[in-house]
C-alpha cells in the first residue's frame, strides 16, 4: 500500500506537520510505502509518483488568503481528477473544502483571514472533545468507520475553520469551539478531519488513532490483499 502526503505549506522546507502524519500512518501500517512531496512540484506536474492508493493534504501554516489565485482551481481540479481515497488535516481539511465551494472563518467567527500572516487572530489548541455524527455518514463510509460512538479528546491547532460546507460534503464530527470538525463527500471516498488525528497519543489525544485507522480501512479496501491487514 503506498500513501502520498502532499505538503500544502507555501514553503516546501516547511515539513514537520506532514513528518508528524507520516510518523503515525507507519505506526498504525508498518509496511506502508510512504512519499511526501510539495504541492508546487504537483500543480507542475514534476512528480514521478505512481500507483498512489491514497492520498493525504497536510496542514499548511499561511492564510490561504496569501495563496495565488490560481491555487484554489488547481486543487479542485486535481480533486476531481483523483479516483482513490482522499483524507485531508487541518489546513489540508480546509483547502479541500474551499475547493469544493465551502467557505472558511476566523475561529471567532470574524472573516477569513486575508493577510499573509494569522496574527494575533484567536486559536483553538490543546486537547478539544471530538463528538463524531455517525447518523450522518454516507453509505460509503459506513463499512469502514471506527471511531467510538462518544465525544473523546483529539488534539487541535487552527486559526480558521470552515464556515459553510458545500453541498457535496457533509458534516460527520463536530466540538463544541469549532462546528465542522470533520466532513466526508457525499459519495466519493474523501474526508477531512479539522482536528490533528496524528497527535498527542500518549498525552490524552489516542482517539485520533481512530479516524486515521477509518481512513486507512477505505484506502485498504481498494488495495487487492490489503482488506482487514493490520
Amino acid at each position: 500500500m503506498r500513501i502520498a502526503i502532499v505538503n500544502l505549506n507555501l514553503d516546501p522546507r516547511e515539513t514537520a506537520g506532514c513528518d508528524g502524519i507520516a510518523s503515525a500512518l507507519a505506526a498504525l501500517r508498518p509496511n506502508v510505502e510512504l512519499a511526501t512531496l510539495p504541492f508546487v512540484e504537483l500543480r507542475a506536474g514534476a512528480t514521478s509518483l505512481a500507483h498512489i492508493d491514497g492520498w493525504v493534504l497536510g496542514p499548511q501554516g499561511t492564510p490561504f488568503g496569501a495563496y495565488d489565485p490560481g491555487f484554489v482551481p488547481w486543487l479542485a481540479a486535481w480533486l476531481r481528477a483523483t479516483v482513490v481515497p482522499v483524507i485531508g488535516i487541518c489546513g489540508g481539511m480546509q483547502a479541500a473544502a474551499l475547493a469544493l465551494g465551502g467557505r472558511l472563518q476566523a475561529v471567532d467567527g470574524s472573516a477569513a483571514v486575508v493577510g499573509a500572516t494569522y496574527g494575533d487572530r484567536p486559536k483553538v489548541s490543546g486537547l478539544v472533545a471530538i463528538a463524531p455524527l455517525p447518523l450522518a455518514l454516507p453509505d460509503w463510509l459506513r463499512p469502514h468507520w471506527r471511531v467510538p460512538a462518544n465525544p473523546a479528546a483529539c488534539a487541535q491547532s487552527h486559526r480558521e475553520q470552515v464556515a459553510a460546507l458545500p453541498a457535496e460534503l457533509v458534516c460527520i464530527g463536530k466540538s463544541v469551539p469549532t462546528p465542522v470538525e470533520a466532513w466526508a463527500h457525499r459519495d466519493r471516498p474523501w474526508f477531512g478531519v479539522q482536528f490533528h488525528p496524528e497527535r498527542d497519543w500518549q498525552c490524552g489525544g489516542e482517539a485520533g488513532r481512530a479516524w486515521l485507522e477509518t481512513w486507512l480501512a477505505v484506502v485498504q479496501a481498494d488495495v487487492p490483499g490489503e482488506a482487514g491487514r493490520p
